[in-house]
């Protein structure tokens, strides 16, 4: 994403350069005949200087800031890497060191990717037929992360409390106090099979198919630390004020500041699947490695879903979606447009930098309304929507990436997102979607480490293995609900064809 931003930068640059050259020009001949601008030249002058500035102003400013926000994070990210190699951290595929009596000793781990062995098959095999080969695997992988563990246990840990210090709007009393813990029964480990799968498949649950988490990895995303049951932050609801003073000794400005508390309650989300002994036996490939990834990858999308759409309870997050207080922009059409949606959405991103006092930082779409939009054309039949290369005066232009970032840039200087969990069965008629245009680094989402179970008993009578996967979030967008807007609307329904 930095590196798109900054080539849409230094288009915006050689635009401005192009505007200066044209502004120059129009100064030349004056010069040369050593008089002052006629009408035509002086308004010419007008329009070229008026446009340098609104540039600078509307989109290279906005552009620059958002760039330098990434770029710190990029530099912390760094800074962090730099730490964990210097302490230490090894990477998934590495060997692990084992410590006895004072030696150290460097060995392959017991399940690796692509190696002989299954974890979840070795699972299988010792509680369903008492293998002794499978059991001592396990055994031997329970060694080698009685030493890594608690060493990544503790360095996320020391994440979380990290990231908390990095949250200004706290002070240090409540970045002690900002973590519930509670003893609670429903919140302990699986008894009676519940194992840590291999550090390998833990590190590779992100990048798999489906709809994915686009809006989720949008938000600032945190390490969830253990044994906690929700999240609290105080707010400032009335802040100070100050005032010119009247005269000497005259009164100056009070205003008492007063305070409110945004919670976040921690929320499980787990899945799990049934499946025949013989085809963990006998299939040619690790099958239960692929029922691992599309359990994850059902999760990963899960998460998304919530950050979107979560209601907030029957153990639901709140989503954005349903955060009170937040900006509405309505845009009813029955017949909408490309050029009708844009007011719309410059509104949307106006709202949020009245309210938050800061530019939103992306906008969050259906792919369909995104790519009914290229196929938008003008009254010579040139598109809306056109790829950067191509000089117009465009609404957006595209960077044509099928990832899960920008894939364009709106020329009010904001990416353009793409995100298939979109709920579009919303308004009156049930069909309508929604675009998010938001400040996506003001949303916290906290996610804990993975964890997976084998159980075998309820199914024993059938030769059946059950796979479980479950893991704990919470999801804070209510904590500045100034820094989001929601465009809504008929003109909003997903176009029909796409």
């Amino acid at each position: 994403m930095l590196k798109f931003l900054r080539e849409q930068l230094e288009k915006l640059l050689e635009k401005r350069a192009n505007l200066k050259a044209d502004l120059d020009e129009v100064l030349k001949a004056p010069t040369a005949e050593k008089r002052d601008l006629n009408a035509d030249e002086a308004k010419v002058w007008t329009e070229k200087r008026d446009a340098i500035v609104k540039l600078d102003d509307e989109e290279i400013k906005p552009l620059q800031a958002r760039i330098a926000e990434l770029e710190d994070q990029a530099k912390r990210e760094q800074a962090a890497n730099e730490l964990r190699a210097k302490y230490g951290a090894e990477k998934p595929d590495a060997p692990t060191e084992r410590r006895t009596a004072g030696a150290q000793v460097n060995e392959p781990l017991t399940y690796q990717r692509g190696g002989p062995h299954s974890y979840f098959l070795d699972l299988a095999r010792a509680q369903l037929r008492s293998d002794s080969g499978a059991a001592d695997r396990l055994q031997r992988h329970a060694a080698e992360l009685r030493v890594e563990m608690p060493a990544r246990e503790k360095r996320r840990e020391e994440a979380a409390r990290r990231e908390l210090r990095g949250l200004g709007d706290l002070s240090e009393r409540a970045r002690e106090s900002a973590f519930e813990r509670r003893t609670n029964p429903n919140r302990t480990d699986g008894q009676g099979g519940y194992f840590v799968p291999p550090l390998w498949l833990i590190d590779d649950y992100v990048d798999l198919p489906r709809y994915g988490r686009p809006t989720a990895n949008l938000c600032r995303n945190m390490t969830l630390p253990g044994g906690t049951d929700s999240i609290n932050m105080p707010k400032v609801a009335t802040g100070t004020a100050t005032g010119v003073q009247t005269a000497d000794a005259g009164s100056v400005t009070s205003t008492d500041m007063t305070d409110a508390t945004v919670s976040a309650p921690v929320r499980t989300i787990a899945g799990q699947q049934d499946v025949a002994i013989q085809l963990l036996d006998q299939s040619p490939i690790g099958f239960d490695e692929i029922v691992f990834s599309d359990l994850i990858a059902d999760y990963n999308q899960r998460v998304d879903v919530q950050v979107l759409a979560g209601t907030g309870s029957n153990g639901q997050v709140t989503g954005i979606l349903n955060v009170g207080s937040i900006n509405s922009v309505t845009y009813t059409d029955a017949s909408p447009t490309l050029p009708e949606l844009y007011p719309p959405l410059a509104q949307a991103a106006s709202k949020v930098y009245t309210g938050r006092k800061m530019p939103a930082t992306a906008a969050v779409l259906l792919p369909s309304i995104w790519y009914w939009g290229t196929a938008q054309l003008d009254t010579t039949n040139r598109p809306l929507i056109v790829p950067p290369a191509v000089a117009s005066n465009p609404m957006a232009d595209q960077n044509g990436l099928g990832t899960e970032g920008p894939v364009g840039m709106l020329s009010i200087g904001l990416p353009a997102v793409l995100d298939g969990n979109l709920p579009s069965n919303l308004g009156t008629g049930t069909n309508e979607s929604r675009v998010i245009v938001a400040r996506f680094p003001d949303l916290y989402l906290w996610e804990g480490s993975m964890r997976t179970r084998v159980l075998q008993e309820v199914l024993s009578g059938t030769l059946q293995v059950r796979f479980q996967v479950y893991n704990y979030v919470a999801f804070m967008a209510n904590r500045r609900p100034e820094a989001i807007s929601v465009v809504s609307g008929t003109g909003v329904i997903p176009p029909a064809g796409y």
